[in-house]
Parts: structure tokens; sequence; C-alpha cells
């Protein structure tokens, strides 16, 4: 793992999240009410998240703990990450109603869920400063975000709704918690200890999911240096919604979801002491860029961007929307794009794609797409139109037979869009990219009548 040490930042001053809480947010007011409220002893589970009190507040009833904290680490943040989306940290508030709920009495599951396979959108853990752990593996099912270098120093990063969270075991937290106090909590309620047992013995036998029971009859978690580096999946029972553990918190966008920036790294990170002022440093190709953002009143977000190539633009967001929103940075031919949605001939907001294609992928005709359903139409056109069988689709094979599919139109229509890294060739990861981006928005929307939000986002 990459060394984790602390960075010395000049020009805005590093501060301990005393100061950083969203005093002005009511849910963060209505939540540390109602913690200093709380008579009893606090439970069990609270332990290693009491370590953290100027970073983390805690509240629980009957069955859950609730931890909240405003997402923002005590630590720098995005340095030394090499495969950036263009995404900084933004402070969130998982307070009260969305705070992170951890199960107080876990139930074994029958079965359990591997992380192999499941839980690609959202987080599958909570560390004990507060701060949530997505699976390693990304929302595409295959990419191990360490090992992709889009991690920072501290095994974390940025995710689509600019919320920073973690993908690897947060070391750095055992200085403070030690080895008999666990590095964070899956969502199921077992806890996930480091490299040794609580009591300073040897780790064996773990099972698939990274854990063990212990003498007492007591399961638990340990991480990693490897993958999976935390949980490998759920020994608890857990819900499972749109390809996540649900009920979680959510992070409030405060702009759309930007693109890669390819070749750039990360070189520095500064924060204001009032967690209001943000600047990122990177360099692309030798050339410097940053990204100054500041946090006006009425939850107005303000971005500045500075290019390699000399040129700079604005835009600004709005904290609190739902579903993204707010400019992204122009595009890199400077045309601003059309705002509003797409329309048919007939006037009509045009359907998306999914919709109009969704009998057509839907193989047990429940009248929704799954996940499993989107990947089994990314492979079926994929083996069809690689005519070669070596794993990847050429322009002339683009436009040769192919084969009847939903998908068939992205290969042949739309083939310089879907290869990103312009090869010329398609690969299996950039299909199944594209239509992950487009099965994501789908099901977001799906669930739109209920109260929770999407899930954040790797």
């Amino acid at each position: 793992m990459k060394d984790f040490r602390f960075i010395v930042l000049l020009g805005f001053s590093w501060v301990g999240l005393a100061s950083a809480h969203l005093i002005e947010d009511a849910d963060y007011q209505a939540m540390k009410k109602k913690s200093s409220a709380q008579t009893g002893a606090a439970p069990k589970t609270a332990e290693p998240f009491l370590k953290f009190p100027d970073a983390v507040l805690v509240d629980w009833d009957e069955k859950y703990l609730y931890v909240g904290s405003d997402g923002l680490p005590d630590h720098p943040l995005m340095i030394g990450i090499t495969a950036w989306q263009q995404q900084v940290p933004l402070p969130q508030s998982y307070y009260g109603g969305n705070a992170w709920p951890i199960p107080l009495h876990p139930i074994p599951s029958t079965n359990g869920m591997s992380a192999k396979t499941n839980f690609f959108r959202g987080a599958i853990a909570v560390a004990a400063n507060g701060i949530p752990i997505f699976n390693p593996i990304k929302n595409d099912g295959r990419t191990d975000t360490y090992l992709a270098g889009e991690l920072d120093q501290y095994g974390g990063h940025c995710g689509r709704a600019d919320d920073y969270h973690y993908h690897v075991a947060p070391w750095h937290l055992a200085e403070r918690l030690g080895p008999s106090l666990p590095l964070a909590y899956a969502l199921d309620g077992y806890p996930i200890y480091g490299l040794s047992e609580p009591d300073g013995g040897s780790v064996a036998r773990l099972d698939s999911f990274q854990g063990h029971t212990n003498g007492l009859g007591e399961y638990h978690y340990h991480a990693s240096k490897s993958y999976p580096y935390i949980n490998g999946g759920f020994h608890g029972e857990v819900s499972v919604q749109g390809g996540g553990v649900e009920p979680q918190p959510n992070a409030t966008p405060v702009r759309q979801a930007t693109a890669p920036l390819p070749g750039a790294k990360i070189t520095g990170f500064e924060m204001s002491a009032d967690k209001k002022k943000y600047q990122l440093e990177y360099v692309q190709n030798g050339k410097k860029g940053s990204v100054s953002y500041e946090i006006l009143s009425g939850g107005n977000v303000q971005f500045s961007f500075k290019n390699p190539d000399g040129t700079t633009s604005e835009s600004n967001g709005k904290t609190g929307r739902t579903g993204g929103g707010g400019n992204r940075p122009p595009p890199p031919d400077g045309k601003q794009r059309g705002e509003g949605p797409p329309m048919e001939g007939n006037g009509q907001p045009r359907k998306p794609w999914i919709e109009n294609h969704l009998t057509e992928m839907d193989g047990n005709r429940d009248g929704k797409l799954s996940q499993e359903e989107m990947m089994e139409e990314v492979s079926k056109t994929f083996t069809g139109y690689d005519a070669d069988r070596n794993g990847k689709i050429s322009q002339s094979e683009a436009n040769g037979p192919g084969v009847r599919s939903a998908m068939a139109g992205f290969v042949k229509q739309h083939f310089a869009e879907v290869d990103k890294d312009a090869n010329g060739a398609i690969s299996l990861e950039e299909l199944k990219t594209l239509a992950m981006k487009m099965w994501e928005k789908y099901s977001w929307g799906e669930g739109s009548g209920s109260s929770q939000r999407p899930p954040p986002q790797n």
C-alpha cells in the first residue's frame, strides 16, 4: 500500500474537524441535540467512533447506531491520484435522517453475498472517522480502484457527487484506535479489525468474506493490504436495492458528474479552516492545472478552472440539488452544449434509451431491467461484433454484420464516442462503462418515487 503520511500545505490552513461541521445545517443541529440527550451508556459498536469526537456524532436506538459526519476526514485529500475524473471534495450532510445506520444486533445471513459480484454502488462499510468505504471494485464490476491509480495516499477519492470516500482499509486510523478496536464497521453490523486479532493474536482461517468467528462465537472481519482490502462481502443480512445496500445515506451533488482527465496527476490540495475555500492542483503532460472553488452563502459553489493549456473558465452549482445539476466545465472544444432535455419530433421529451429498448433486454419479462440483464446485452453485442475474437471491436468489424441487439447502434453509429481512449477499437470495458452509465441513470429514475435519493457513486 502507499505510505500514509501527512502533507505540509501552504496558503490555506489545514485544521481538524472541530470547526468544520456544517453548523448551519439543521440535520447536524438536530442530531447533536439528540445525541447529547442520550443518558444511557453508548453501545459497544460506538467505541471506535467515539475516538473521533471532533469528526463524528453518534446516536442510537434499540436497533441501530447512527454515525454522523460531514464526509471530510482530518487528513489531506486527493494527493497522488493518477486516474482522476475531475471530481473534488465537498462537505456532505451525513446527519440526522441521513446518518449512517449500523445494526446493533447483526443477523447472520443464510448464504451471504460476495463483494466480488455485488455492491458496486454506494458504501459497504463506515470507517471509525465517519467516512464511508466503498467496494474496492468500482462500478464497472472489474476495476480495482487502488491498482488503477484512482486513490490518494489514504485510500480515498471523490465520487460523482463530489463526495469523498475510501475504497480500501483506513490504516492511518490504527494509531489512534489500537488493535483492540475495529477500523470500521460493515453495513451488516459486524466490525472490521486490522491485521491482528483484538487481543493482538495472529489472524487465521478467514472465510471468503475476509472474516471468521472467535472463541466467544462473535463474528468479525479483517482488513488486508491486498484485495479485498476490507470486508469481501457480507456475512450478515443486508437489504439490497439497485446494486447497493439500502438504506444508507445519500451524497448531495452540486453539479453534473465530470469526465476523466487522461494523464493528470493530483499534486496538491488545500482547504481553508472553515471548509469554505478549496484548491486542488494537478499536472498533465508536464503542465500545471488547478481547480479552485468556494462555498458561498445559500449553498452556492463557485468553481474556477485553470487548465494546463493556459485557458481558464468558471462554473457554479448549488448544494441540495437532487440528481445533479450545476454546470460542467466547458468542453475541450470550447463550445457550450444546449440546455434542456432532448425532444422528439412531436415536441415531447425523448424517452431514455433503456425505456425505448426495455422489451428487447428484459429477459425475465418483469417490466424492469436488472444490471445482470444490461450486462447480458453488452456481452451479446460485444461477442457478435468481435468477429476475430481478439477482445476488441475494430472499425471494420463495427461496420460489418455484427449481431441483432439493442446496443448495436452504439457500435455502428457512435463508434468514436464509445472508443473513449481513441485507439481505434472498442474494448469490452468501454462498452460496459457506457452501459453502466445508462443503467445507473435508469435505475435512479425507477426509484424516484421513494424518499431515498440514489446512493453516492464511485
